[in-house]
């Protein structure tokens, strides 16, 4: 499924009854299997760019097309049973439940969506495998590290088995080794098949990305393109 978005912007009207723009003209297409990253400042637009291409936001103007589905004309539980197929979301706060073990934590979307956490067993062992995190699958989130705590927010975005992963400044608040090894999984996820799209601020790790698109002041200033023409 590509998504494309069309002259997409975002307006939010402030407590003193101002409007601000957080998103203008903004238009990208983001084809099967690519990797995607959108470099800013904060307060440059990235994270309600993510929401908007996720469906947790609708644009202002303009529209967003998941594959045929227009997020503009589709009614709301349309779009939540897409985003939960399609999508898995790293969010920049990984809310885990502190009762719940890793394992736990990381299977709860299966049991939230109603699904058979039985069939997805030898998938789940796969991703514990591939992740590098098997030895810590019964600790509690308060015994890891962050980068124990950024891998296990990628598996349980990742137990759907969506198309795309949506990470939203994922290296914040880690060490130089532990960011590298986060943006180390998206590319290999990415070459296994995976459509990645990342937020950061951080353009050390841009160079990891298919394409990359440089946002400030809501606006894309910038693009760079791996692929060949």
């Amino acid at each position: 499924m590509d998504i494309r978005l069309i002259n997409v912007t975002k307006t939010y009207k402030s407590s003193e009854g101002n409007y601000i723009s957080a998103l203008q003209m903004i238009n990208i297409d983001i084809n099967d299997k690519a990797y995607v990253s959108f470099v800013g400042p904060s307060g440059s637009g990235k994270s309600t760019l993510l929401d908007i291409i996720s469906g947790n936001l609708k644009p202002s103007t303009g529209d967003v097309y998941w594959g045929r589905v227009s997020l503009a004309k589709s009614p709301d539980h349309i779009i939540t049973e897409v985003r939960r197929s399609k999508f898995g979301i790293v969010f920049q706060d990984a809310k885990f439940v502190p009762e719940l073990s890793v394992e736990e934590n990381i299977l709860l979307p299966l049991v939230i969506n109603s699904m058979n956490i039985a069939e997805k067993r030898k998938y789940y062992k796969t991703l514990l495998e591939k992740l590098k995190i098997t030895s810590i699958r019964n600790r509690l989130p308060e015994q890891l590290s962050g980068g124990e705590r950024r891998k296990i927010a990628i598996a349980r975005a990742l137990i759907n088995n969506p198309e795309f992963l949506i990470a939203d400044e994922p290296t914040s608040n880690l060490d130089d080794e532990s960011a590298a090894e986060v943006f180390s999984i998206f590319y290999n996820l990415n070459q296994m098949g995976l459509t990645v799209i990342v937020a950061t601020h951080d353009d050390r790790f841009a160079h990891y990305a298919k394409e990359t698109y440089y946002l400030a002041g809501g606006s894309i200033v910038n693009f760079e393109s791996k692929q060949k023409t």
